[in-house]
């Protein structure tokens, strides 16, 4: 069944495109069939022949709303539309109005939704989509459909008994974001500021300092930032795993850690202010102080390596 793309396939689809893969290769890892991916970088790049995420992702959805304008019932037929918004009232559901108009209920939802907001507060529901009771989410697709999941991590990963495994977040801020990556054993802590928390980003911060990790293997959240896998599996010689989707306690060593960091780095700070240097400051507190998880001994003992050594 076809499949609108979304705007995290974009994201890494672009990046790829912009590092130099083939459509075919670019499609394999997006999760996408490969002329799907060479109609979606012919119909929405720039003038130039560039593709941008953020651009291919507004003329889509552009597109996508005046596509079928000239099909729509109630836009076209005023006096339906004035017929529905009189009778529609949190007692009297779409469904109702529909068996006496000539139009379905599911018509009249996908109107309200597009052209016509302000009516739903007259629905049942106030417009919250609720799920029934025991159902499942539907798995989401694109480039989380084949991630290696945290069911999978080895034994020694879960017992914290070697360094090198990481766990990985971004903290968000104002013009610009940091990578963090928090070693299971010994806290150790490795942060790096990055422009967004754009995959290539995020892939290119790994790249640079992998000689300093001598990472056994990263575990991430599902955020799009991280949808570059592949590519950092390849640079680092280390598997990656990704926890449950809203699950961050599976991560708890660098959600912990964040938590530190955000003490000096509030919400809507300001990256623009600090260079590399000044966070290198800050993290060399976090290595050199004793912890008690670690019996009063500091991340950089345990980890055998001082944060300042390259």
């Amino acid at each position: 069944m076809y499949t609108h793309l979304k705007r995290d396939q974009r994201v890494v689809l672009a990046a790829l495109m912009r590092t130099g893969y083939s459509q075919r290769t670019a499609a394999r890892e997006v999760g996408i069939n490969q002329s799907s991916a060479s109609r979606e970088l012919s119909r929405n790049a720039r003038e130039e022949d560039m593709y941008h995420a953020a651009y291919a992702d507004g003329l889509a959805r552009k597109r996508r709303k005046y596509s079928k304008l000239a099909y729509r019932k109630i836009e076209n037929t005023p006096l339906l539309g004035v017929c529905i918004e009189q009778r529609l009232h949190p007692l009297v559901s779409p469904e109702v109005v529909a068996h006496d108009e000539d139009v379905t209920h599911a018509a009249i939802y996908a109107w309200i939704y597009r052209s016509r907001l302000d009516l739903l507060s007259r629905l049942l529901q106030r417009g919250k989509k609720r799920r029934r009771y025991g159902s499942r989410r539907e798995a989401k697709q694109g480039w989380t459909r084949f991630v290696r999941a945290i069911d999978q991590r080895p034994a020694v990963i879960e017992r914290r008994s070697r360094t090198g495994d990481f766990e990985g977040d971004t903290v968000r801020g104002k013009n610009g974001a940091l990578l963090t990556l928090t070693d299971r054993k010994s806290r150790f802590e490795v942060v790096v500021k990055m422009p967004g928390e754009y995959c290539d980003s995020v892939h290119m911060a790994i790249r640079v300092i992998r000689r300093k990790l001598h990472a056994q293997s990263f575990t991430f959240d599902r955020g799009s930032c991280f949808s570059l896998w592949r590519r950092i599996e390849h640079d680092t010689h280390a598997p990656v795993y990704f926890a449950h989707p809203r699950s961050p306690w599976e991560r708890g060593t660098n959600e912990n850690a964040n938590g530190r960091l955000r003490r000096v780095f509030r919400k809507c700070f300001n990256f623009a202010t600090v260079t590399q240097r000044d966070i290198n400051a800050t993290v060399w507190i976090m290595n050199h102080t004793k912890r008690k998880c670690l019996n009063w001994r500091t991340p950089c003992e345990v980890f055998r390596r001082c944060c300042t050594s390259s």
